[in-house]
C-alpha cells in the first residue's frame, strides 16, 4: 500500500460489549469485543465502499473468552481501543505498527511509544522472532514497511498472508519486495483472506480485528496490483508440502512466460499480497 500516493488500510474491528475502562496494562481500556467472520467484515467493507478489495485478519486475541479481549494495543482514528492486557508475555517481541495518512512506521511497542505516538492509527504485533512456533511450517500473517522510493520515510505497506511458512520465510519474503521492518500478526487457524469478494485463504475462525484495502476509482489491475501478484513470488515444487521463496531471477517459467497466478490461488498454498495502490481514507466498526 503506497501511502505517499494516497493508498490507505483500514483497522476494523468487531463491536465492543464493555469498555473495561481502567483494566488495560497501562491503565487505559482493556475492551470486549465480539468476534466475527471475516466474511462479515468484508460484507461492511464493501457496502461501505465499492473499491474494496482485500481484507484479511489482523491482531492476536484470547481465544478463551467471548466476547474477547487483545493482549496488545489497537487505536483506530485517533482513540486508543485498547491497552491490551498481556502484562508478562512476549515482553521483548511486541511491535506496533504506526500508520499516518503519507507514511508508516514498526517500531517497539511500550506505554511511552504507544501514548507518545502521533499517529491516529496503530496495530499491534510481535517481532519475527516471536515465540509463535517460528520453525513450522504453518498459516501467517505478515506486515512490513518500506522506503522503496527513497523518499526518507517508510511510505509503504506491505501485506503478507500464506497458508504454510516459518516465521523467517514470511519475513524474507516481505523483505524480498523492499520491506525494512516487519512485523508479525496473528496466525494459524486465524489466518484468513477474501480479495474480490473470493475467499483465497479460507478458516472458520471468527476474529476481533481486521485488516482492509480499499482501492481507488481505478481498477486494481490497471494500478500495478497485477503485475506484482504475476512476478512470482514462491516457486511451488507439487511434492512438497511447504513453499519455497522465489530468487528475483526465477519468477520465469520454462517457456519464460510469468507464473500464472490463477493457477497459484488454485493450489491455495500461498498468498502474497504487496499493495501500491491509491485509494480513499476512511475507516469502519463493524457490529
Amino acid at each position: 500500500v503506497d501511502l505517499y500516493q494516497g493508498g490507505q488500510v483500514r483497522l476494523m474491528h468487531g463491536g465492543i460489549t464493555e469498555q473495561r475502562r481502567g483494566e488495560g496494562i497501562f491503565g487505559g481500556p482493556d475492551p470486549r469485543i465480539n468476534t466475527r467472520t471475516l466474511a462479515h467484515y468484508w460484507e461492511a467493507a464493501a457496502e461501505q465502499s465499492s473499491g474494496t478489495f482485500c481484507i484479511t485478519n489482523g491482531q492476536f486475541f484470547l481465544m478463551a473468552e467471548s466476547p474477547t479481549r487483545l493482549p496488545f494495543s489497537l487505536k483506530v482514528d485517533g482513540q486508543i481501543l485498547s491497552d491490551g492486557y498481556e502484562k508478562v508475555d512476549h515482553q521483548d517481541e511486541r511491535l506496533m505498527l504506526e500508520i499516518w495518512s503519507n507514511a508508516a512506521n514498526i517500531r517497539p511497542f511500550s506505554r511511552e511509544t504507544l501514548y507518545g505516538s502521533s499517529a491516529p492509527d496503530i496495530l499491534s504485533g510481535l517481532a519475527e522472532v516471536g515465540r509463535k512456533s517460528p520453525a513450522k511450517y504453518v498459516p501467517r500473517t505478515f506486515l512490513g514497511v518500506g522506503d522503496v522510493d527513497q523518499r526518507g520515510t517508510y511510505q509503504k505497506i506491505f501485506i503478507y498472508s500464506t497458508r504454510s511458512a516459518r516465521q523467517s520465510d514470511a519475513a524474507g519474503v516481505l523483505r524480498d519486495f523492499g520491506a525494512e521492518k516487519v512485523m508479525m500478526l496473528d496466525g494459524g487457524g486465524s489466518t484468513q483472506l477474501i480479495c474480490d469478494g473470493k475467499s483465497i485463504i479460507q478458516s472458520d475462525r471468527k476474529i476481533p480485528q481486521v485488516v482492509a484495502v480499499v482501492a481507488g476509482s481505478s481498477d486494481p489491475a490497471s494500478s500495478g496490483l497485477a503485475e506484482v501478484f504475476n512476478q512470482g513470488l514462491f516457486n511451488f515444487n507439487p511434492g512438497s508440502e511447504q513453499d519455497t521463496p522465489a530468487s528475483p531471477l526465477q519468477t520465469a517459467g520454462p517457456t519464460g512466460s510469468l507464473i500464472d497466478l490463477k493457477w497459484i490461488l488454485f493450489t491455495m498454498l500461498f498468498v502474497a499480497l504487496v499493495m501500491v495502490i491509491g485509494i480513499s481514507r476512511s475507516k469502519q466498526q463493524v457490529y
